[in-house]
């Protein structure tokens, strides 16, 4: 039985004998030859690829920027700090040695040397054996060692531990050692 084919428009107009690919292949190239230039869809294509171009431009730099070259420079955080002149130097100073009114008289001493003590109470503790001196601000402990200067302690005396609720450059915390403080008043 034979096989009927359905009419469509392009069958319906077109002959029975079949279309060679090199006569297809050559209406092709008339066809493109033949069509007008479009200035419009040109401008077009062209802006698309300079866009493209951009894009991958931003791309690469983000790319590069965000992951490690190998050049970098490693931040020390030991870098010196330029210090502070001793009446901006905040400090707190807190008794940890359990005699009465010592916090108040090291305060008064240290007011005298051109510090801002602007806290002066007990510590949580009154066992402290050894005095500290604890810089808040600047790990290289520049403000720290300037109030142990003061006090005639050693560097020794000095650590750093940020503490950001607190709102002083230094904490100096009196221990049970304050008979051998030079300065210190007797009791």
């Amino acid at each position: 039985m034979k096989r009927r084919q359905m009419a469509t428009p392009s069958r319906a107009k077109a002959s029975n004998r079949p279309i060679q690919p090199n006569r297809m292949a050559k209406a092709g190239k008339a066809a493109a030859a033949k069509a007008p230039f479009d200035l419009r869809r040109s401008i077009f294509s062209l802006a698309l690829w300079g866009l493209g171009i951009v894009n991958v431009l931003l791309i690469a730099s983000s790319v590069r920027n965000h992951f490690a070259t190998g050049n970098e420079h490693a931040i020390s955080s030991d870098t010196a700090v330029i210090a502070e002149p001793n009446a901006a130097i905040k400090i707190e100073v807190l008794n940890g040695c359990g005699a009465d009114g010592l916090a108040r008289k090291f305060a008064d001493f240290l007011k005298g040397q051109g510090f801002d003590p602007v806290n002066v109470s007990n510590f949580e503790r009154s066992d402290i054996p050894r005095t500290m001196v604890i810089d808040r601000t600047s790990n290289a402990s520049v403000n720290g060692q300037k109030v142990a200067r003061a006090l005639g302690l050693s560097e020794d005396y000095v650590s750093y531990l940020a503490s950001p609720e607190r709102m002083v450059a230094v904490s100096v915390i009196i221990g049970l050692d304050y008979k051998s403080i030079q300065f210190a008043p007797n009791k």
